[in-house]
């Protein structure tokens, strides 16, 4: 006796794209604009996808974008898909370019942003080499106008550069969760090295705000800082898409003053080829991906 064969759907990679963007933008509104679709026809396709899966995927709520249960193993799904998707479309189509461009990056954003950034342009560059140079803003400035290096992220400066930022998030005071170096006086602190904008700006803020302070930890790299919060050795100002389950954001109500906003701008070197670009376009999109988390983590 002969059986029919369950009937196998094809998950439609727009409906996927669509979901994924209301998952990581954390509304309808902002991943409208990010898919470049009105608010209803997003709308219209969350139904489709619920539809042909058989299961609600958001919770009905007004204010907030909420995951069912189904709808965060289809977000597992759907960042799979569409991951696979885009490295075999990048395969096919990005310029086989080759060689070796060289890419300057503070010592903080090397440890935040560069790692993913050079991950994705190396899937779709395979055959490019990337010569990383850490420093501070300054030495970046200098080598990148001595073509010494052929791209440069750095702080940006309105006086000095011509090119708008392309990235902007809140710096903020971190703790650790549960941790007591908030009540301690004078206020512990774990800084960047002098020299530093985040430095400069947090100090300035705290004189301001006549407060007792002391910088207890200093070093070159972000990543000493954590972990100086983690240990609830200090305080720190840091970009707010650095948070994580075991930092928390201190503001205001801990009465502590405001930071403003953290920029960051990119140059390229005079003659610059399409290796540049190329490497450029992918530093912007990191950037606007580290953007998107932090828009859901200050929400």
């Amino acid at each position: 006796m002969n059986s029919t064969p369950a009937l196998i759907y094809n998950l439609d990679l727009d409906l996927a794209r669509t979901f994924v963007a209301i998952c990581e933008s954390g509304n309808f509104s902002r991943a409208a604009e990010k898919v470049h679709r009105s608010a209803s026809a997003i709308s219209l396709q969350v139904k489709k996808l619920e539809g042909m899966v058989g299961r609600e995927l958001f919770k009905r709520e007004t204010r907030k974008v909420t995951l069912t249960e189904d709808g965060e193993v289809m977000l597992g799904y759907a960042r799979r898909l569409l991951k696979l998707n885009d490295e075999a479309m990048s395969h096919f189509h990005a310029p086989t370019f080759s060689g070796t461009v060289r890419l300057g990056v503070p010592n903080d954003t090397g440890i935040i942003a560069a790692p993913e950034i050079l991950k994705r342009f190396a899937q779709s560059h395979p055959h490019v080499d990337v010569d990383v140079h850490l420093g501070p803003t300054h030495n970046l400035r200098k080598r990148i106008a001595n073509g010494e290096i052929d791209i440069a992220i750095f702080s940006f400066n309105q006086e000095l550069d011509s090119q708008p930022p392309i990235h902007s998030e809140p710096l903020v005071w971190l703790g650790a969760r549960h941790g007591t170096a908030l009540d301690k006086r004078p206020l512990p602190l774990a800084m960047a090295e002098p020299g530093c904008y985040w430095r400069s700006i947090a100090l300035k803020a705290l004189d301001e705000a006549d407060m007792n302070y002391r910088v207890s930890y200093t070093s070159e790299f972000c990543q000493a800082q954590i972990a100086a919060v983690r240990a609830d050795l200090a305080i720190a100002p840091l970009p707010i898409s650095v948070i994580s389950d075991d930092l928390i954001h201190l503001g205001a109500r801990h009465g502590l003053p405001e930071l403003g906003e953290y920029r960051m701008t990119l140059a390229k070197r005079d003659g610059h080829g399409p290796i540049e670009e190329a490497l450029a376009e992918h530093v912007v999109a990191g950037f606007r991906k580290i953007a998107e988390r932090g828009m859901r983590v200050f929400a």
